[in-house]
């Protein structure tokens, strides 16, 4: 854990704060490079700026920082009479409990959010704990969207655990709606805005305890987000949503 180039007793205090709170050593930066301090700790750095916190894991890659992506295009669609891919195949409700097994930067997270409402309730898996205190603390303080997409974010209720783990600790019914989004199957070289945490994240393969335990905990639809080319769809017994010229395809087991 390290500071911004040009910190302010602030600046340290904070930085030094996370690092306890992350269980991590802080570095002072002394104006060295991110490149440097990764060559020279050989470990990831978290960079606390006074805007945003930052992790860099591959000196090559952009860092990952919280952002609410294509969430609040989303929404503002929604908000229009417009249709949202995942909210149609989810089939979700005001009310609705949503469990996203794989929060990402919680753009998915961000949406059922919204649609579900105040009445709703939206928890989210994280297993990287870098990743989980960083989309957390973004979720709970990021400020320069619309007050509906902040509501939103502020209502996610965000977990460091496995997803499969966490499944397990709920009971059967527990959730409306369970979504599965193993991002990282299969690569996608032009998709470089997922770079960061494809970088970051935790890449466990998928297996057959998350997706039973994910049948017992839903309620209603389990809903499974995957490449085109993956076979997770038929593996799994998903009925699968073909989308014309897109990377992504949806599927769902209704439960």
């Amino acid at each position: 854990m390290t500071t911004g180039q040009h910190p302010d007793e602030e600046s340290v205090r904070l930085a030094q704060l996370v690092a306890g709170e992350l269980g991590t050593d802080f570095v002072p930066r002394k104006k060295r490079s991110v490149r440097k301090l990764m060559a020279e700790f050989g470990r990831p750095v978290v960079v606390a700026g006074k805007e945003r916190y930052e992790y860099h894991t591959d000196p090559d890659v952009k860092p990952l920082f919280f952002h609410p992506g294509l969430a609040a295009i989303r929404i503002k669609r929604l908000q229009g009479g417009g249709n949202d891919a995942m909210a149609d195949v989810c089939g979700l409700r005001p009310g609705d409990t949503f469990l996203d097994c794989t929060m990402g930067l919680a753009s998915d997270s961000t949406v059922a959010s919204f649609v579900t409402g105040r009445s709703g309730q939206v928890t989210a898996c994280e297993a990287d704990p870098i990743v989980t205190y960083i989309v957390g603390h973004g979720l709970a303080t990021y400020s320069d969207s619309e007050e509906e997409v902040l509501d939103a974010m502020r209502r996610i209720d965000v977990r460091n655990a496995h997803a499969a783990d966490f499944l397990e600790s709920c009971g059967a019914d527990s959730y409306d709606i369970v979504y599965l989004d193993p991002m990282f199957e299969e690569a996608i070289e032009e998709s470089a805005a997922f770079a960061p945490l494809r970088s970051a994240g935790v890449h466990g393969l998928t297996d057959d305890r998350l997706f039973r335990e994910a049948v017992r905990v839903a309620r209603r639809r389990v809903v499974l987000k995957a490449h085109f080319r993956s076979e997770l769809f038929d593996r799994y017994g998903f009925t699968r949503i073909e989308r014309t010229n897109t990377k992504f395809h949806y599927g769902f087991i209704e439960t």
